[in-house]
């Protein structure tokens, strides 16, 4: 399971941590005045909009953490 939190000055900043991680990292995040909790994402390698799970397990093994932006752009049309 992840967690993930929405930075309060970006619309766009995301971050994502394990829901089981009680590291500094992990806590300095929780704790942290500059992001929100926005939602838990299951650790079930479905596919989702934005947020690619083997990505975040490898940054988070690597960084303690993974951070990562979204944006959305309006088309006309399918193509």
């Amino acid at each position: 399971m992840f967690e993930l939190y929405r930075s309060r000055q970006n619309r766009h900043h995301y971050v994502a941590i394990r829901a089981d991680d009680t590291g500094e990292n992990a806590r300095g995040i929780r704790e942290s005045g500059n992001l929100a909790f926005m939602t838990t994402i299951a650790d079930d390698d479905r596919p989702r909009i934005a947020f690619d799970a083997e990505e975040a397990k490898s940054r988070i093994e690597r960084d303690g953490f993974y951070a990562f932006a979204v944006t959305i752009e309006v088309r006309e049309h399918v193509e």
